[in-house]
């Protein structure tokens, strides 16, 4: 039998997924990511949902196309829709306990187009930057990693990732999982690569819109340019072509009259 003095059992935390579905959008930021090769575009989509023991911030980006030899090339499939928490990043604040959950828990898994790359620390800052930000004296509520199939080169960049955020990493049973938090949000850095992930501000888009447009209306007069040289060109050999049907004929009524006096015939 509990005691009055007892403390009131905390309430578990809210579900990610229904939080996920109560989320309300907060905007979109075009993103450029330079991976392995030539750069690619996306949208970053922010979302957040808000309740009485809950407060989530959730952000995903959605690839647009690649510029490859001067080409757009369109994302499809997982690479443009990002399903099932692909190149998604959360975070999840309990107020009953004054924590803070990050997630994916298993970590922010990449679509193929942009596995690798630097998208990743990315996701991963941008709902840190909002945590510091909204709740920075709320403790970092401890995350469980299962590692037990990763190689050792890929723990190593695990534990490379999560310390270069500010977590506290930890490994346990062995290196079989590992635990990471921190005491306070406000301690965490939010950090990625912004020579290769960086944010494209509406001044550069409208820079860029009318720079194509110049190019594009520069091919169109060079093309109208070509056009009318071809065109001229065409009636230049079509004259040149009568004038030889005619010279030829002439030639060949010559010839037949000189054939004609040679025989005598004429």
């Amino acid at each position: 039998m509990s005691s009055p003095l007892d403390p009131v059992p905390l309430p578990p935390p809210e579900p990610e997924a229904r939080l996920a579905g109560l989320a309300l959008p907060l905007g979109e930021t075009v993103v450029a990511v330079q991976g392995h090769g030539d750069p690619a575009y996306g949208t970053l989509k922010k979302s957040r949902a808000n309740t009485a023991q809950s407060d989530y911030f959730r952000v995903v980006f959605q690839g647009f196309a690649r510029v490859a030899a001067g080409q757009w090339q369109r994302f499809e499939g997982e690479d443009a829709a990002s399903p099932n928490n692909l190149n998604s990043a959360w975070a999840r604040v309990d107020h009953p306990s004054r924590s803070v959950a990050f997630g994916p828990k298993s970590g922010v898994a990449l679509s193929a187009a942009f596995a690798g790359g630097p998208l990743d620390a990315y996701l991963f800052a941008q709902v840190i930057a909002w945590a510091k930000t909204v709740y920075p004296d709320y403790r970092v509520a401890p995350g469980v990693l299962s590692t037990l199939s990763l190689p050792d080169e890929d723990k190593l960049r695990v534990n490379a990732f999560f310390a270069s955020q500010g977590f506290d990493f930890e490994w346990g049973d062995g290196q079989k999982s590992a635990h990471y938090g921190k005491d306070r949000a406000g301690r965490l850095l939010g950090v990625w690569d912004a020579e290769r992930v960086s944010e494209v501000p509406g001044a550069a888009l409208l820079d860029s819109l009318a720079q194509h447009d110049a190019y594009q209306h520069e091919l169109e007069h060079k093309l109208a340019e070509a056009d009318a040289s071809q065109s001229a060109l065409r009636r230049q050999i079509a004259r040149e072509r009568h004038t030889n049907q005619i010279m030829t004929g002439v030639t060949a009524f010559v010839l037949l009259v000189g054939l004609l006096v040679a025989l005598d015939l004429f």
